[in-house]
């Protein structure tokens, strides 16, 4: 692997031979300081008050969405969610929250769950699936953490280390979220996950809803039938641009390294799919997301490209 690919401190590092199997499970990038602060930075800002806006042909209402934490009761959340909001077809709340030490964990959790208001009062088949799919994503991720840095504990003390040596040694572990887009019917959501030791390492998730009918967006309907070409020729223009710009940047299969990563199968971005993540920004524009490793070095974070208007919404 080449050394602009971000891994050439972590390849230095000298581990023993029995800490190897858990150590390469993660890459140590650059940006870890850079992750967990702008996580902390997401933190503060989202800890104890949301606020979102309903959009209504007429007029908008301001709901401010309270945090609810772990023990609080279900009946103050129905409580904060009969707050009246003109135009309002959904509201997201904290439903778990939790910041402190856990063991040898730090933790910083802010888990959302969309609630509808509906003819019905009950929540649509999607918005059902995608709360119970957030609280498994969530579950899963913390006990995957906890796993992880549970086994290179152990490795370390079994090769020799010392509680000395081990000293303060914490995973710090983050899940928050942000509202990308909420007006009329329409939802975007971002899920963020995060956990830092030997490596920092953030997976998110998105979530572009229509609530009016409870289905999910696809780039189809946002950008039209010939989304794939509109997507990849933006993409790829942004590319070159940021590189002509920028000679610190890098990115898989362009600019001077392309033939190098050719010849070593590196393909980089070639084009975007149905299966392709995108959120929603505040104007209404559509934003692809790459997650790290996936087209440009690890010290290069996610890549975002805005490649349009969503028409649905203009």
């Amino acid at each position: 692997m080449r050394p602009e690919d971000g891994k050439k401190i972590y390849d230095n590092i000298e581990i023993p031979e029995e800490l190897s199997r858990v150590v390469n499970r993660a890459i140590a990038s650059k940006d870890k300081e850079r992750i967990m602060r702008e996580a902390k930075k997401r933190q503060k800002r989202n800890m104890t008050v949301r606020i979102f806006r309903g959009a209504a042909a007429a007029a908008a209402g301001l709901l401010v969405c309270v945090t609810v934490g772990l023990n609080t009761s279900e009946a103050f959340a129905k409580e904060m969610s009969d707050i009246p909001v003109l135009g309002a077809l959904a509201q997201v709340l904290t439903v778990r929250s939790y910041h402190g030490t856990d063991g040898d964990y730090e933790i910083d959790m802010e888990v959302p769950k969309i609630e509808e208001e509906t003819a019905s009062g009950a929540a649509t088949d999607r918005t059902a699936d995608v709360n119970a799919e957030i609280g498994k994503i969530v579950d899963d991720y913390m006990e995957q953490a906890k796993t992880e840095f549970q086994e290179y504990k152990e490795a370390f003390f079994a090769t020799g280390g010392t509680e000395e040596e081990w000293a303060d040694r914490k995973m710090d572990i983050t899940v928050d979220y942000n509202i990308k887009y909420q007006k009329g019917n329409i939802l975007s959501l971002e899920l963020i996950t995060a956990k830092g030791w030997v490596a920092a390492e953030e997976e998110r998730h998105y979530y572009n809803l229509d609530l009016s009918d409870g289905q999910d967006l696809t780039l189809r309907q946002l950008l039209g039938d010939s989304y794939v070409e509109q997507c990849n020729e933006s993409i790829k223009k942004q590319i070159e641009d940021r590189l002509a710009a920028d000679d610190s940047l890098s990115y898989f299969g362009f600019g001077p390294n392309a033939q190098d990563d050719k010849e070593s199968g590196i393909e980089g971005f070639t084009t975007v799919t149905e299966d392709t993540d995108f959120y929603i920004n505040e104007k209404g524009e559509v934003v692809i997301v790459f997650p790290e490793y996936s087209i440009a070095p690890g010290y290069m974070g996610f890549q975002e490209f805005v490649v349009g208007t969503a028409q649905l919404l203009s």
